[in-house]
């Protein structure tokens, strides 16, 4: 059976078995599990007049939408720019429409005594569970393809870093499974000859294989371009070519045609008005009960460093935040006092490229600092932050000063959006990233924010934390 039928029969059947499955555990966790629980706290008293029968069936037709949602989403066929954030998302979204459809469903059919408990956990249940499976399918069909052979042998035109970038994304990020053959660079020309690049491209890829070229060069004049392009359709190579453009324009644009042209059109930013509201909501109601919950771990550390190293606990740093306002960022204090000052001693070996400065084995860093900030404990004090309006919980990273002074123009726009605790850079791997590659997740997460990126980036945020990669 072949890829993309393995991916249209199994992935769908997988996600009907898990929502049924989560109905029914619903049902346990309501009429068994927690029942004396449920009705001492909420005075909700168990009621039988509904059997297991009537959850099969209400989960049954929750998976099915499920399943429509998500193929209407594109979920089973598309291809996602961050990959599993993405695709986290859109699986957020349908179960949330398959959730509120059952329970106008229930309501319909005059199933009146249906537990309104197993519909509010059958929504975050039925993401994780379709998510998780998701993964799965996709690691075992990406390892399965490449170990017999059959992933998309795959090459990258250009030796400039967007063609390296690539390169990494798709060898190792990627949920289809390529096979990055790898890059061509420009033949040696002694005369100004367009067909040269195309049939140099065109041998290299013979001679290895290749099923796919991906045009990563923004040095290739237009004629250049075209000759590759034109190769590939006539040879049968299917082809990706990189939109340089979208370095020169906001990425909060559409694709439009008028008169049989096909222009660039620019779109209002889509963290404004209302939806800056409703994200300023969400931080306030998942911050102020996290907080209370963590209070005796904030003791615990604050007592270790202070054992550790004295006062203070919390160290304040400057960072510039949204509109380019500067704010206080708390941290707990990983740090032996007067670190700042030694910064200008450590420039040479600084592990960070850019303005960055970073380092494996920092020896300013305290022993309860190292642990703190190996499992992120150090980043708790920014929860304050939110509180106050200053962070979000999910956001680009909030930079340092002198970091700014050397943005370019379209990176600015990264402090058009309120900084946060986490975000994209920070589950694709924080310390191990270049600063170019955490500039484009940042400025990307800008230009396609949603409710549903955010919730995705807050729940792959633990799982990344847990395995601390790119931690230090």
């Amino acid at each position: 059976m072949r890829r993309g039928s393995l991916r249209a029969v199994i992935l769908p059947m997988g996600d009907l078995l898990l929502v049924v499955f989560v109905f029914l555990l619903g049902y346990w966790l309501r009429h068994f599990a927690l029942a004396g629980t449920l009705d001492s706290l909420f005075g909700m008293p168990d009621d039988f007049r509904l059997n297991v029968l009537h959850y099969i069936i209400s989960g049954t037709v929750m998976g099915l939408i499920e399943i429509v949602m998500l193929q209407a989403f594109g979920v089973y066929r598309r291809e996602y720019g961050l990959a599993q954030i993405e695709e986290l998302a859109w699986i957020l979204r349908s179960s949330f429409m398959a959730v509120v459809i059952t329970f106008a469903f229930t309501f319909a059919t005059r199933q009146l005594l249906f537990s309104r408990f197993v519909l509010l956990f059958a929504f975050p249940a039925a993401s994780i569970a379709v998510a998780l499976w998701h993964y799965l399918f996709h690691r075992m069909a990406r390892t399965s393809a490449l170990k017999k052979g059959r992933g998309i042998r795959v090459a990258v035109f250009g030796e400039c870093p967007e063609a390296e970038e690539l390169e990494i994304f798709m060898a190792s990020r990627a949920l289809v499974p390529y096979e990055v053959v790898g890059r061509i660079g420009r033949p040696p020309m002694d005369r100004d000859d367009e067909e040269n690049i195309s049939d140099a491209a065109l041998r290299w890829m013979k001679e290895r294989n290749v099923t796919e070229l991906v045009i990563a060069d923004p040095g290739l004049s237009r004629e250049e371009t075209a000759s590759l392009v034109y190769m590939c359709e006539h040879e049968g190579y299917s082809y990706k070519l990189v939109a340089d453009i979208f370095d020169l324009v906001s990425m909060t644009t559409r694709i439009v045609h008028m008169g049989g042209t096909t222009m660039v059109e620019s779109v209002p930013p889509p963290l404004s008005g209302t939806r800056r509201l409703l994200k300023r909501a969400m931080d306030l109601m998942i911050t102020i009960p996290v907080v209370i919950l963590l209070l005796p771990l904030w003791m615990v550390v604050s007592l270790a460093i202070l054992l550790d190293g004295g006062r203070p606990v919390l160290f304040r740093q400057t960072r510039l935040g949204r509109g380019n306002r500067f704010f206080r960022m708390l941290k707990f204090r990983s740090m032996r006092q007067g670190a700042d000052k030694e910064k200008t001693e450590l420039k040479d070996v600084n592990e960070a490229a850019g303005p960055l400065f970073k380092m494996r084995r920092d020896p300013r860093v305290t022993g309860i600092g190292r642990f703190i900030r190996k499992w992120s404990i150090d980043e708790l004090p920014q929860l304050f932050n939110v509180i106050t309006g200053s962070m979000s919980l999910v956001g680009p990273r909030p930079p340092l000063p002198e970091e700014v002074e050397s943005y370019t123009e379209r990176q600015l726009k990264r402090l058009q959006t309120i900084p946060g605790m986490t975000g994209v850079w920070q589950i694709s791997g924080r310390s191990s990233l270049s600063f170019r590659e955490m500039i484009k997740l940042d400025l990307y997460y800008v230009d396609n924010w949603s409710i549903w990126i955010d919730l995705s980036i807050i729940i792959l945020t633990l799982p990344a934390v847990l395995t601390r990669k790119g931690a230090y």
